[in-house]
């Protein structure tokens, strides 16, 4: 059976080389990046996520969607007619 990725922050994204050896992983837990091997320790998460959406703007934008897409409406605009 072929199982398909419907997130489309993975889908769309490119897959940059990797940046870490995969030693790494032993040094604690932490996340994989599908298809590159990238290993990011789970207390450095945080700050290289910040890093990837700082230089890729339509990924800050789709995470924003993604962020407010539960229990947010979207308003146009104070005053607007």
């Amino acid at each position: 059976m072929v199982y398909r990725i419907e997130n489309r922050m993975v889908v769309d994204s490119q897959w940059p080389e990797p940046v870490q050896e995969p030693e790494e992983k032993l040094k604690g837990p932490g996340w994989e990046e599908i298809g590159t091997g990238v290993f990011v320790l789970e207390e450095d998460a945080y700050g290289y996520a910040k890093e990837s959406l700082a230089r890729d703007g339509d990924l800050r934008q789709e995470f924003v969607e993604w962020f407010y897409s539960g229990n947010w409406i979207r308003e146009d605009g104070i005053g607007t007619d």
